[in-house]
């Protein structure tokens, strides 16, 4: 989006820049990709993610 308006901006006459452009937007799906293999991954290392109640105080669960 940046590269976008950059674009639209400043237009600039580099002979590359048609071809650059469009390039983030190419990438959101491999970013989205990798996000989500990197958080399964923390998932599995730390469990099934709710909480096991290791140092939790044995009060904790009371109201105030």
């Amino acid at each position: 989006m940046a590269a976008a308006a950059v674009d639209a901006v400043f237009a600039p006459a580099a002979g590359w820049w048609r071809a650059g452009w469009p390039l983030p937007w190419c990438l959101v799906p491999v970013w989205a990709l990798l996000w989500a293999l990197l958080r399964a991954r923390e998932k599995r290392v730390r469990g099934d993610g709710r909480c096991t109640g290791e140092g939790v105080p044995a009060d904790f669960d009371r109201a105030a």
